[in-house]
């Protein structure tokens, strides 16, 4: 059994341990109310530059433009994996990563490639047997737009040159400061998909469901009919005719519209910020869900301190008792042995 000194000595030990926590518990939540200000601020232009862009991919769909190419079947896949470069941040990452093997087995046989942002992504992925083509470590502790979009910049590169025909990301997004869920997004090639908006799905839902359904997930949406979003995005990994037939669509006069200035040079400005647009948001969503990971996680181990401080503190507390117990009857004993 411990003695005295070495409980005390625990017990003081895990006093500071409770303090680190506590101070990393209040940092991680200041950092989160200015991410979490950026990201609320960020959505709603995120989600209707989406829209937007949906609309016009949809009636557009035979227009000549690098980043609409779009082919029978996707062989060579570009996968974005959104991580954190500091741990503590209880599930944050493992399910990120867990989510990610789940795609890259749905791919296997295809020629699949990664770029990993965050250390402990990299850490874990340069292990496995997929190639990374480009890492950034320690690049969201301190980014902007601009940065975001040089990334954009490097993926649309890649895959207008054909060297992939298809960009996915994975990472986590914010939800509330108990729920981050990790989510998949198809950012290349820009496709338009019809979906049921009176339902209350959006572009961004219905889009989500098809990566979903692309990566071996199953698409977990509010639905319409005797289908669902899901049967849907099954049906649309096969063809747009099936997903049109088996969400049972009513035939849609998609009537173009007049541009000006010129389509190609609407196309040029808009597709490309659209995609940086969806970088920078996937990178801030991370963010704030990282963020709130870690605050969640140093909230558990403050309070796992202070309940283990309780049963340490009940422990010395039996000993000294009993240390005091056996001194005085071993003094009544002494006296009882003189007279």
């Amino acid at each position: 059994m411990a003695t005295q000194l070495e409980l005390r000595r625990r017990v003081r030990s895990v006093k500071n341990i409770r303090q680190i926590t506590r101070a990393m518990k209040m940092v991680a939540g200041a950092k989160l109310r200015r991410a979490q200000e950026n990201i609320m601020n960020t959505r709603p232009f995120s989600n209707k530059v989406w829209e937007v862009l949906n609309d016009l991919a949809g009636r557009t769909e035979k227009r000549d433009h690098p980043l609409l190419r779009e082919v029978p079947e996707e062989r060579r896949i570009l996968a974005v994996i959104i991580t954190s470069d500091r741990g503590m941040c209880g599930s944050f990452n493992a399910n990120v990563l867990r989510r990610a093997m789940t795609a890259l087995k749905a791919w296997e046989g295809k020629d699949v490639s990664l770029v990993v942002v965050g250390k402990i992504g990299f850490k874990n992925l340069s292990k496995k047997k997929w190639p990374i083509i480009a890492s950034y470590p320690d690049y969201l502790m301190d980014f902007g737009f601009a940065e975001a979009a040089a990334v954009a910049g490097d993926l649309i590169e890649k895959f207008t040159a054909h060297e992939t025909d298809a960009v996915y990301l994975i990472y986590n997004e914010f939800k509330s400061l108990m729920q981050q869920t990790v989510v998949v997004d198809r950012l290349l090639p820009i496709v338009g998909i019809r979906f049921p908006k009176d339902e209350g799905v959006t572009a961004r839902d219905a889009m989500r469901a098809v990566a979903e359904v692309n990566t071996g997930g199953t698409p977990d949406l509010a639905g319409y009919g005797a289908i669902g979003l899901s049967g849907m995005a099954s049906a649309w990994a096969e063809s747009k005719e099936a997903a049109d037939e088996a969400g049972k669509f009513e035939a849609l006069d998609l009537v173009d519209f007049i541009y000006d200035p010129s389509v190609a040079e609407i196309f040029a400005r808009t597709l490309p910020r659209h995609v940086e647009i969806q970088t920078y948001r996937a990178f801030l969503e991370s963010v704030a869900a990282e963020h709130a990971a870690r605050r969640a996680a140093m909230d558990n181990a403050t309070r796992n301190a202070d309940d283990l401080i309780d049963d340490l503190t009940l422990t010395m507390n039996k000993i000294r008792q009993a240390d005091i117990t056996t001194e005085i009857l071993e003094v009544v004993g002494g006296a009882e042995a003189l007279k």
